[in-house]
């Protein structure tokens, strides 16, 4: 199980808005579907190394209108508009749209077009890198595996993705044409995993930690 840290300034305020995404308390985690978090407090610089964390959800319009009647606000630095496409993602393109979560870290709703879940659920979690290729071999000899590797050609230039399996979950790497700078401590902290003896210090700032 790949479980996501959120690391708040005031984890109560941002506990009470998980419940209105539709996450409940469990066991010490908090959970929707088969995505689970766990909550910390701290002191976040910002976005770091993980920039967001992504459900998957069969509707996006649906699921959207719901999270917003629920007070919630689309991420206005991302999705200002509302749902978007990546025609390039699986089998027949990706819709895709970005929330505010707790404190402004960033949750995406995913809907493939093609094959999706008919419940919401864990997606993927999201990682700019400044340097893709190693990353990808750091997750790779902690034992992820790649599922897919997209080229986005896009008007600023391209932006290599890959999407790896790993610890029951998926994590999306990806380069952006900006070169991603090293990370401040961020919102979403760390990547947690059962079974870890100590914390492994990954590349450009990441950090794999015990559950």
């Amino acid at each position: 199980m790949l479980v996501p840290e959120l690391t708040l300034a005031a984890p109560e305020a941002g506990a009470r808005m998980l419940e209105r995404f539709g996450f409940h308390p469990d066991a010490g985690l908090w959970r929707l579907g088969s995505q689970a978090l766990r909550v910390t407090q701290g002191q976040p610089q910002g976005h770091g190394r993980i920039d967001h964390v992504a459900l998957t959800v069969p509707d996006i319009d649906r699921a959207l209108a719901d999270l917003i009647a629920r007070g919630l606000a689309l991420d206005a630095g991302v999705t200002p508009d509302g749902p978007e496409l990546i025609p390039e993602f699986w089998t027949d393109g990706l819709r895709f749209a970005y929330l505010s979560g707790p404190e402004g870290a960033r949750i995406e709703l995913c809907q493939r077009l093609t094959g999706a879940p008919s419940g919401i659920g864990q997606d993927h979690v999201g990682i700019p890198c400044a340097d893709l290729a190693p990353m990808q071999a750091f997750f790779e000899g902690q034992g992820a595996r790649r599922i897919a590797a997209v080229e986005l050609e896009r008007p600023e230039g391209r932006i290599p993705v890959r999407f790896l399996a790993f610890q029951g979950g998926v994590v999306e790497l990806y380069q952006p044409v900006a070169p991603a700078p090293r990370a401040a401590p961020g919102l979403w902290s760390r990547l947690l995993l059962p079974g870890l003896a100590a914390p492994i210090h990954g590349p450009q700032g990441l950090v794999l930690a015990p559950l």
